[in-house]
């Protein structure tokens, strides 16, 4: 009677969205954990059922907010190895069993489901949530161990035109990207296209997922196209599993058979440029890249100028070869202590000062324009875009560097990747006119604002250029200022541009003028910059 009679019986559908929905009201970590069986029994029953691609279907949006706030707690653990190793080991199986759920299914069910018009919307979701988690099983992947990872381009593209050339012609269907299940298809499709070209092994932790979100953000302006054209160069050499690359001409065998997905990365590439931009001005990630506020603003732009050189297809060199070493130097962070020191360094005085900011560090790796860092028993201060004084025990100054890396280990340690810009800093005092109104005046004589900043001459280390580093945003573009009492005599600079926002800096171009074109401050006749 009971099986005659089901009313009241719970559906598998429903028994499978409860599950889900009871693992995704526990912490990221419990609740992969806590899946883990199940979803084994799903792979392992699915090969008797016909009805797996509406299960996965059913359970997706769970299994996503499950995943998506792993992530975002891998973000936080950026400087916790331990925690960061536990997210991992949970993640990867996580994603891999979801992945081959999804790659079964579609074996055994796609093309049977596709005879009925009416299931195309199944098939297109089906496939857009597939393509979904092969991008993230290949970033858990690459986050745990970085590598030039292949993605499974000779299954992906056929499945991907199939499923956009149901109910029509697959022209058709790309050029209605915006709309329902084929829409998301085709965003997912592009996603991964930028996924091949942005995470390298030059990106590590909490960069490579910055990357992603960049890479999810933007894959709604790629074009996708079934025609090769100057607007969509990018496209696949053969069937293989290399990425979409430029293409010249379209390959003989895609061309005779009339198949093939090409891509254009342009639209793209200038809205992320737009987006450096805004970041820059505003001095903030936008809320729709981190919802959450956990985005360090330089490590952010140090992302995107690598994701510029990757989506305009430029090949990336390193700017020159490492050598393993061993040994110990001194470093110091915080800007302020690293200008006064400068400045100490400056006046060569046997008086010394404490600062809780220096440091002893362990030599790692050198290179013609950087040094590799080992740091035992971190606190926590180390960001990428952080402004570094280092310096051997045979050096009087400092040298000027900035962090580019920064890498948990095991026991507290960090790794630093540091590019050093400057051999010979000098801390300069710039002076503007004082933004005071006539009311505070209390002489006739004009009133001035101090600005303490460090100057790099121009090196090849900093592209030989004149730079300014300040603390804060302070100096306006195009204006000149004058920094008197310098090693040279008092010197007058035009600022250039903005060159690169820092962690806890500002660094500006300058264009040193020959003669002072602005009066300087009354009586600055000593080297106040040495002051410390």
């Amino acid at each position: 009677m009971k099986r005659l009679f089901v009313f009241g019986r719970e559906s598998r559908l429903e028994k499978a969205i409860a599950t889900v929905q009871s693992a995704a009201e526990l912490a990221p970590m419990q609740a992969m954990q806590s899946l883990q069986e199940w979803l084994n029994q799903e792979l392992r029953r699915g090969k008797e059922r016909q009805d797996g691609l509406v299960i996965l279907r059913g359970v997706d949006a769970g299994l996503r907010t499950i995943l998506e706030a792993a992530l975002a707690a891998m973000l936080d653990a950026q400087s916790n190895h331990a925690r960061m190793n536990l997210l991992t080991q949970n993640m990867v199986p996580f994603c891999d069993i979801i992945l081959s759920l999804y790659t079964e299914a579609l074996r055994r069910e796609m093309v049977e489901l596709a005879r009925k018009p009416t299931n195309t919307p199944l098939v297109q979701a089906s496939v857009a949530n597939w393509l979904y988690w092969i991008g993230r099983d290949h970033v858990v992947r690459f986050v745990r161990e970085p590598k030039t990872d292949r993605l499974p381009w000779h299954e992906i593209r056929p499945a991907a035109e199939f499923a956009l050339g149901l109910g029509g012609t697959l022209s058709v269907r790309i050029t209605q990207k915006n709309e329902g299940d084929a829409g998301r298809l085709q965003k997912q499709l592009a996603h991964l296209v930028l996924l091949s070209r942005t995470l390298t092994p030059d990106l590590q932790g909490r960069q490579l997922l910055i990357a992603d979100r960049l890479a999810d953000a933007l894959a709604g302006f790629i074009s996708v196209s079934d025609q090769h054209s100057s607007a969509t160069p990018f496209g696949q050499v053969d069937n293989n599993d290399n990425p979409p690359t430029v293409l010249t001409r379209v390959p003989t065998q895609l061309k005779q058979e009339g198949k093939g997905l090409f891509y254009g990365l342009e639209k793209s590439l200038r809205e992320l440029i737009a987006l450096e931009q805004l970041i820059a001005n505003q001095r903030s990630v936008p809320q729709k890249i981190d919802p959450s506020g956990k985005l360090e603003l330089a490590e952010t732009l140090t992302v995107i100028k690598h994701l510029k050189n990757r989506w305009s297809g430029r090949e990336i060199k390193r700017m020159a070869e490492r050598k393993a070493i061993s040994g110990s130097l001194n470093i110091v962070y915080d800007f302020t202590a690293v200008r006064r020191l400068v400045a100490a360094a400056q006046q060569q005085s046997n008086t010394k000062t404490l600062e809780p900011t220096v440091e002893r560090a362990q030599v790692e790796d050198v290179s013609a324009t950087g040094v590799g860092l080992k740091l035992v028993k971190h606190t926590g201060w180390l960001k990428v875009g952080q402004i570094l004084g280092v310096r051997t025990d045979k050096d009087v100054n400092w040298r000027i560097g900035i962090v580019r890396r920064a890498i948990a280990r095991a026991q507290g340690e960090m790794l630093a990747g540091v590019q050093l810009l400057g051999r010979d800093p000098e801390s300069v005092r710039l002076t503007r006119r004082a933004k005071v109104s006539q009311w505070e005046k209390v002489t006739d004589h004009q009133s001035w604002d101090n600005l303490l900043a460090l100057y790099l001459r121009p090196d090849p280390l900093n592209g030989n250029h004149h730079l300014l580093i300040l603390a804060k945003p302070e100096l306006e573009l195009g204006k000149i200022y004058s920094a008197p009492g310098t090693r040279e005599g008092s010197l007058s600079f035009r600022i250039v541009n903005q060159h690169e926002i820092g962690a806890d800096c500002v660094f500006y171009r300058a264009e040193r003028l020959v003669e002072t074109e602005e009066p300087t401050a009354p009586g600055d006749t000593s080297n106040n910059s040495l002051s410390i």
